[in-house]
């Protein structure tokens, strides 16, 4: 029983923290958005909101896992600045992950050869983008702080386990190409997104005997296609 109280109260920190830290970063994105919005209406130009959806390929750090692809999403805002320099916020659905290596995942005695780690984030980028004319392509760098969603193993035929030792956020960089084809007399403009996303932090705490290294790190291929109004 104390063993279970004390179980509750560890996860129960974990979750006020994450809480805290996800209320902070919110504050901060309405402020952006205001400023930013403000900024735009001082300039006469047009801010754009979009959706975008596509595959990434991602891979950890280290000679634990091998690659898996995975499904992105989401929303995004795109905000004049100064110049040919923007700014857009998003809020993506994004599936990171890797398949271990052959016997590389074991639950007491068993080795299992088909197991992977499956891990589902709400993923909010910011990216600073300079736009080339008169082509509207865009080179965007940027910070990303993901906040876990579920991390489960998946081993054999679909059983599952929840992979306890994912912390609960993981903090990135972003960079990569956008262009956006302007259709004539429309509303709605096409956008192509090629970007590569390199973790700053070790998202493993060190728990799991499957998971023997001292750092993980999420890195991800990613390509999306989407609209934008």
């Amino acid at each position: 029983m104390i063993v279970f109280q004390v179980f509750i109260s560890d996860q129960l920190k974990h979750f006020n923290r994450n809480t805290s830290t996800m209320k902070n970063i919110i504050v901060s994105v309405v402020f952006m958005f205001v400023v930013l919005a403000a900024n735009a209406q001082q300039r006469k130009e047009k801010i754009g909101f979009g959706i975008q959806a596509g595959w990434s390929m991602s891979r950890i750090s280290g000679d634990t896992f091998d690659g898996k692809a995975g499904f992105v999403g989401g929303v995004h805002a795109n905000f004049p600045v100064v110049g040919n320099f923007y700014v857009q916020p998003e809020a993506n659905f994004q599936q990171l992950g890797g398949k271990y290596k052959s016997d590389a995942f074991a639950i007491g005695d068993i080795r299992y050869r088909d197991a992977e780690l499956n891990m589902n984030y709400l993923s909010v980028p910011v990216l600073i983008k300079y736009r080339l004319q008169p082509i509207d392509l865009d080179i965007f760098v940027g910070p990303q702080v993901a906040f876990k969603l579920s991390a489960k193993n998946k081993v054999g035929e679909g059983e599952t386990y929840d992979a306890y030792n994912v912390k609960n956020t993981d903090i990135a960089g972003v960079y990569g190409l956008e262009y956006c084809l302007r259709l004539p007399e429309s509303r709605v403009d096409p956008v192509l997104n090629a970007r590569y996303l390199t973790g700053f932090t070790n998202f493993a705490n060190g728990e799991d005997p499957n998971m023997p290294n001292e750092s993980y790190r999420n890195n991800a291929l990613v390509f999306m296609l989407g609209i934008r109004f």
